[in-house]
């Protein structure tokens, strides 16, 4: 069994540079049970324009079937396992195309299929174009939706990792006009208790901040109500079962308590609420983690970067940082 599977993204973006430079930290027996679900052509293409020491990577491809055989799992070598069965089109990067489309969707796939097999114990995705997915006729908002699907998972949150930072959003991508319509008292609990879960599985222990909707926590429904018609009944609800909520709290004053080691985590309601204060911190190294599926999943923090994909200068810390993150919590 591996430790890590990464799948390497959309071929026209940086996913396969950070991948790689990714690869290139890490030492001999990490390398040995890391499976990259990709092309390994393509790899080797970008390990060459990066120069050393990823161009001193050497990538063996190995036949999906085959992936078990633990002869064939050299330690001076990347496994790269390929679900395709044409090579990559050697198109112009920085650009949506269906083929890559199909591709990166591809190796999500499969590398999900490895894992529930029992031949990984964990998932490191490089960025996708989700453009590029609806070319290819796949309509899904994200990974999280198809990783949910694929793994039969009932709930599912989106929870981003830093150091000083953990936070998980109840709402993801909506418009801010919706957010008060999806956010219901169930909902709240479900994600607080996928939180809750989460942090017991690794022994982390302490309060779980949850953020208010309105300035002020609706100051008592001047400003809303929704503080004392969903998220309080929802809060009670969950410490009446143990789960050390506290909350709501005005996210202005919510973020400072946790930066201050008030809280083991946060939920924060809607997308920007959590992200804004979160990349002030780890813009460059942030680690988007999935919560409620049967494995660990984790993901750079940010997207193809098509701007600079031709010019292989990307920075590779947040997908050094998941794959760090996944290898560490693959024991879990």
């Amino acid at each position: 069994m591996f430790k890590l599977v990464i799948s390497m993204g959309d071929p026209a973006g940086i996913g396969p540079e950070v991948t790689v430079r990714a690869l290139a930290e890490l030492d001999e027996k990490l390398l040995s049970e890391v499976v990259v679900v990709g092309e390994g052509r393509w790899l080797r293409q970008v390990a060459e324009k990066i120069g050393s020491p990823a161009a001193d990577l050497s990538f063996r491809e190995m036949d999906v079937n085959r992936i078990t055989v633990a002869s064939e799992k050299p330690a001076d070598a990347v496994i790269v396992c390929n679900p395709l069965t044409e090579a990559l089109p050697p198109l112009a990067r920085g650009f949506d195309y269906a083929v890559f489309g199909e591709a990166s969707f591809n190796y999500v796939k499969c590398g999900v299929e490895l894992i529930m097999q029992g031949h990984g114990r964990a998932l490191a995705t490089a960025p996708i174009s989700k453009r590029a997915w609806h070319l290819a006729g796949h309509n899904y908002p994200g990974h999280t939706e198809l990783l949910r699907e694929l793994s039969g998972s009932d709930r599912v949150g989106m929870m981003f990792w830093g150091e000083r930072l953990k936070v998980l959003l109840a709402t993801t991508h909506l418009p801010l006009s919706r957010v008060p319509e999806v956010l219901t008292a169930e909902l709240l609990e479900t994600q607080v208790m996928l939180l809750h879960a989460f942090l017991k599985r690794l022994g982390i222990a302490g309060d779980i901040g949850v953020a208010a909707l309105n300035p002020h926590a609706g100051e008592q429904g001047a400003f809303g109500d929704e503080e004392e018609r969903i998220l309080q009944p929802a809060l009670d609800g969950l410490r009446r079962r143990g789960v050390p909520a506290v909350g709501p709290v005005p996210a202005d004053v919510l973020f400072y308590q946790a930066l201050n080691g008030r809280y083991a985590a946060l939920v924060a309601l809607y997308h920007d609420q959590g992200l804004v204060p979160f990349k002030m911190l780890y813009f460059n190294d942030g680690v988007n983690l999935s919560l409620g599926l049967p494995f660990i999943r984790t993901s750079a923090d940010h997207g193809t970067a098509f701007d600079i994909s031709e010019k292989f200068i990307a920075d590779c810390s947040s997908m050094k940082a998941a794959v760090a993150l996944a290898l560490s919590l693959s024991g879990n």
